[in-house]
Formats: structure tokens, C-alpha cells, sequence
């Protein structure tokens, strides 16, 4: 049976707070003597991830000349 592949869009602020929680998670994990086989797997996904930038509108914000 075929796996059907996901696509998570993130900026770098997401990707960097992913990364943190799962290493965290990952943390807790080898305290209580669990297996991080599964965590380990994703966190590589994470870091080989390409990272999409946000690109912010600035123009509301800006005054317009008279």
C-alpha cells in the first residue's frame, strides 16, 4: 500500500520552533527510557527541510507622501 505524502509550509520562525519542541520531546523521551528511533527520524526531516520565508507587506503601515 502506497503511503500518501504530506507537505507542512513553514517560515523560519515555524521551522525553528518545530525543531525545539521535537528535540524537547526527544529529551523527555530518553529520560523515561523510551525508544527516540521515531522522533529521531522526523527531526532529520525537519533539519534537511527547505525553509520558505515569509514576506511581509510593509506598504498599510507606511505613511504616503502628500
Amino acid at each position: 500500500m502506497r503511503r500518501e505524502k504530506r507537505y507542512i509550509y513553514m517560515d523560519s520562525t515555524d521551522h525553528r520552533l518545530a525543531i525545539v519542541g521535537m528535540n524537547h520531546f526527544r529529551n523527555q523521551l530518553i529520560q523515561t527510557g523510551k525508544p527516540t528511533e521515531d522522533v529521531d527520524a522526523l527531526l532529520l526531516k525537519l533539519w534537511k527541510a527547505k525553509v520558505k520565508h515569509r514576506i511581509r507587506n510593509h506598504s498599510s503601515t507606511q505613511c504616503e507622501p502628500n
